[in-house]
């Protein structure tokens, strides 16, 4: 009962102190198990001995939840696979403990931290680990001394392979799709609070060089272009012109008008974007054109100024025309559209963002398309993916 009363405590106080683990512990299934001498995290699950539990204090416990909230967050457990087990929990636990060290939680003594792993991810950790363990294990060739004992980690697991447990038959199709569409809505879970606390500016210190790795700049980008561009290219209720329908009996209606898909596109010739990259760009313009069946699109062709315009409609073949090869400059288009537009509603710029930005954001959307991660000082940004 203790163990349980300083949990529900403990997850309060997590949620009021540190949102951003708060909300992520609270969806962890929370199972206790007297042969564990500490606790475990195992995907989903945050295991841990109650008697054990019970003589922590309430800010120990928060910091265990904490730590069992990065761990699924970061899927140490599926990348772990085929790597030696000791070695990779420890590597992830020096990667979780020194984040949360940096944010200020109290770590239990049974918690390894190591400073000089500040920031690291979990793979650089562990081959730093296995050279140490193999420089090691070379000095000590050629001497007779026995093997060091098989040790356990501070969550209680032996020194083994780490492999998938199962009876090694495979799940049924049915089963696979039930796990798959659970894994997903656990993965869309995960982003939409990674997002919310982005936008809160409540994200923990040194989480965004760990998590973009795994979070949703790693999307399926056409679905999310797609997505996007589907919200402009919609159908609307307009005055201008009335329906008719209703006219004989004194009142007119509004009509339905289907609006046509309305953007500027840039695409980046700079000297820094070889041929391939722009090949990839203007497909992806063309596949663009064959979506809609109405649009009006604005296309720029600029390095360190504009160097082609040319407008398309609906049955228009792209003409792919690339000029450039100079250096990066965003700032021509912005000014470029300022003076020869009138507020388009979307700027869909395709880069590689090596160049110079405008101060401010413009008063209209901007989405970078990007052929790499890389920071932007407005807009939305979502990375190309080669397959």
């Amino acid at each position: 009962m203790a163990s349980q009363q300083k949990l529900q405590k403990a997850r309060a106080r997590l949620m009021m102190e540190a949102p951003y683990f708060g909300e992520i512990a609270s969806g962890l299934r929370l199972a206790a198990d007297e042969d564990l001498p500490t606790f475990r995290s195992e995907r989903e699950a945050l295991r841990y001995n109650p008697s054990w539990l019970a003589e922590c204090s309430v800010a120990q416990i928060e910091t265990v939840l904490a730590a069992a909230a990065m761990h699924r967050v970061l899927g140490h457990e599926e990348r772990g696979v085929r790597r030696h087990d000791r070695l990779w929990q420890l590597a992830t636990d020096y990667a979780v403990n020194a984040m949360l060290r940096a944010n200020g939680f109290d770590l239990p003594e049974l918690m390894r931290y190591d400073p000089r792993f500040q920031g690291m991810y979990a793979e650089e950790i562990y081959a730093e680990l296995r050279q140490s363990m193999t420089i090691q294990e070379s000095q000590e060739e050629g001497s007779e001394a026995p093997p060091p004992p098989q040790r356990e980690d501070e969550h209680g697991r032996e020194d083994r392979r780490h492999t998938q447990k199962g009876s090694g038959k495979s799940p049924s199709p049915e089963v696979s799709e039930m796990q798959e569409a659970a894994e997903e809505l656990e993965r869309a879970r995960l982003e939409r609070i990674f997002e919310k606390m982005r936008r809160r500016e409540e994200l923990p210190e040194g989480l965004e060089r760990l998590v973009p790795r795994y979070f949703a700049r790693r999307i399926d980008w056409r679905e999310e272009l797609r997505r996007y561009l589907g919200g402009l290219y919609k159908s609307a209720y307009r005055f201008s012109p009335p329906s008719l329908k209703h006219l004989y009996r004194g009142y007119a209606l509004p009509s339905l008008h289907s609006e046509a898909l309305e953007i500027v596109i840039a695409v980046d010739s700079s000297g820094s974007v070889d041929e391939e990259m722009l090949g990839d760009f203007f497909a992806e313009v063309e596949s663009l054109m064959e979506q809609f069946d109405d649009y009006r699109i604005e296309l720029l062709v600029a390095d360190m100024k504009v160097r082609s315009h040319r407008s398309y409609g609906p049955g228009e073949i792209l003409e792919r025309k690339i000029e450039g090869g100079g250096a990066t400059d965003f700032r021509p288009v912005f000014e470029w559209i300022e003076r020869e537009l009138l507020r388009p509603t979307l700027l869909l710029y395709f880069t590689d963002a090596a160049g110079s930005f405008p101060a401010e954001a413009p008063p209209y959307e901007v989405i970078w398309v990007l052929s790499r991660e890389a920071e932007v000082p407005f807009g939305e940004r979502i990375v190309l993916c080669r397959e």
